[in-house]
């Protein structure tokens, strides 16, 4: 564990590098409500071994980043205003990745930004804002998520934001990120399953994430848009973090994308 201090807030960073690390790229982890991110570095151990991947999974600790500020990263204010990007929670994401690459001494090391359930809602709403280098963003298991429509507000669509944010353009902008999309076929609990208008997305997080990905799909279809976005199905894995990691399509979620054209 590293504790380094980002423009004022310090965070701390769970890091776990494998004795075939060869310095050739990292998954920053991004972890789920529970905020366990030692449990989440713990849990990488095997993916990371078997691609000889640096993981690091920094703690969004629930007083200080609570689900407005994680979940939802900090978008609006607790007035309902629209907070500047510099304030948002997003930033912390490149900031977090020059310090890794700086530290491991490759400016333009590689890497997968991986976020796991509220991660993977931090990851999903976050790509609406920032322009990152990350080789790929893979959202994984999220209860609910970023439609391309206006006609849900944020966080569950695009509605209610800025225009310069909501436009045809910024949407188009969106399906073309090199998203994936990864979801177990037995994620149907509902013990923390976001309610009220998440229901709008499906009734589960398999049902959720398949509606998603359709519904990008189909839009960048008909507008002929380019869609980047790939589809990850664990088949039998539920939502504990293990039944993901360490499922056989883990590396298809994470690096499948390097072997299409």
């Amino acid at each position: 564990m590293i504790e380094v201090d980002f423009d004022g807030t310090p965070l701390n960073l769970w890091v776990y590098k494998p004795s075939n690390y060869v310095a050739d790229g990292f998954v920053l982890v991004l972890h789920g409500a529970s905020r366990a991110a030692e449990a989440y570095r713990d849990n990488s151990r095997g993916f990371a071994g078997s691609y000889g991947m640096l993981v690091v999974v920094p703690e969004f600790d629930s007083d200080r980043f609570p689900s407005r500020l994680y979940q939802f990263g900090g978008v609006f204010r607790e007035d309902g205003s629209f907070a500047d990007l510099e304030e948002q929670t997003y930033a912390f994401v490149p900031m977090i990745q020059d310090y890794i690459r700086e530290r491991e001494g490759d400016p333009e090391l590689p890497y997968v930004l991986l976020g796991y359930s509220a991660g993977g809602q931090f990851v999903a709403r976050m790509s609406a804002f920032l322009n990152l280098d990350a080789e790929r963003l893979v959202a994984m298991s999220p209860g609910s998520t970023l439609f391309p429509t206006r006609e849900m507000d944020f966080g569950l669509g695009f509605g209610g934001l800025p225009e310069e944010y909501s436009t045809d353009e910024r949407i188009e902008r969106y399906l073309a990120l090199p998203l994936t999309v990864a979801i177990g076929t037995h994620d149907i609990e509902e013990g923390q399953l976001p309610r009220g208008d998440a229901f709008q997305q499906g009734v589960h997080r398999y049902s959720r994430n398949l509606r998603w990905f359709n519904t990008a799909m189909d839009l960048a279809h008909e507008r002929e848009w380019t869609f980047n976005w790939r589809l990850v199905i664990h088949h039998g894995a539920g939502h504990p973090p293990p039944e993901m990691f360490d499922h056989p399509q883990i590396g298809n979620a994470l690096f499948g994308h390097r072997l299409e054209p």
